[in-house]
């Protein structure tokens, strides 16, 4: 249903439930306070007829101007599509060049033309145009050189770079800390192993003493059992055993503790004694130095001469 129905039927509607001239006349003589509300419906009515005609006169002007659209379009003569192959080679023959050398021009026409059985492969399509642009690369270059002209750098030339020697330390520099920040994280994974390894054998270490602490606990209770009970003890018991090697092993570790004299030290022991008396007893008389006369001597302390040493001279 269109816009225009719709608003002729709305319209009927309220003609039909709109009130006629004698309803008002019979009201008008039953009350004289009802007049202005059917004045004011009156008013309402002919302000919707207003508006109807004019939203129904904008309506026949836009259909209108679109009947006129289509009309001209109607009447347009359509142009009629022409490939006319000899006239455009004409033209082109007309304004190309000629009699100049092919380096003015550089234009090259592949040996033959490109054919692909399947249009819509699109593998196959780009691969004949690569060999389409291969060939042609090929055919030009060997011109360039026929010509004369030069296309290659020579060796000795240096172009300067896109980006800048400061840019390129930069982007060596990121690539170095990044290089870095990556030997770091792998180096804290490898300690945060090496550290969690430890830490197990820690744990397995402290399970074990703890078993030898229980097991020996065990063994001690076993054995004061045994000896309030009165049972002999041989010296097959597991008990004994273990004490004879926990003994045996703790002299071999006194001995190595000990402290070993050096040569030095045993030289001046054999020469000066290792100790004996000190203090103001240090001279004072033994028992063997008393009954041993062995080592005595009437010259000790006293000078010896040797020789004859010359005399005197005589008084006159």
């Amino acid at each position: 249903m269109s816009r225009k129905t719709e608003r002729l039927a709305k319209k009927a509607n309220k003609k039909n439930n709109a009130p006629t001239v004698e309803k008002i006349e019979d009201v008008q003589e039953s009350s004289d306070e009802e007049i202005p509300e059917a004045v004011a419906i009156q008013e309402q009515d002919q302000d919707e007829q207003d508006e109807d005609s004019q939203v129904e006169e904008e309506e026949e002007a836009v259909s209108g101007d679109e009947d006129d659209e289509q009309v001209e379009q109607q009447a347009r003569p359509i142009r009629a599509k022409i490939n006319d192959e000899a006239a455009m080679i004409r033209i082109t023959e007309a304004f190309k060049l000629k009699n100049l050398p092919w380096i003015e021009t550089m234009t090259i026409t592949s040996s033959k033309p490109v054919v692909v059985e399947d249009v819509q492969n699109d593998m196959e399509r780009e691969l004949a145009f690569y060999q389409q642009a291969l060939e042609a690369a090929k055919l030009g270059r060997e011109l360039v050189k026929k010509a004369g002209a030069e296309f290659s750098r020579p060796e000795d030339y240096f172009a300067e770079m896109l980006k800048s020697d400061e840019h390129m330390a930069k982007i060596r520099q990121k690539l170095l800390d990044e290089s870095a920040s990556l030997k770091a994280s792998e180096e804290a994974k490898r300690q945060r192993q090496l550290k969690k390894f430890g830490k197990k054998v820690q744990v397995e270490k402290q399970l074990e003493r703890q078993k030898q602490k229980s097991e020996m606990l065990e063994k001690i209770k076993l054995l004061k059992r045994k000896r309030k009970d009165g049972e002999d003890l041989t010296l097959n018991d597991d008990f004994d055993i273990a004490l004879e090697k926990a003994d045996t092993k703790r002299a071999k570790t006194d001995k190595k503790s000990a402290p070993v004299k050096s040569q030095k030290r045993i030289n001046k022991d054999l020469k000066y004694g290792s100790g004996g008396k000190k203090g103001r007893f240090a001279k004072s008389n033994t028992l063997e130095s008393t009954s041993g006369l062995g080592g005595y001597n009437k010259m000790k302390g006293k000078p010896i001469f040797k020789g004859k040493g010359k005399s005197s001279p005589k008084k006159k």
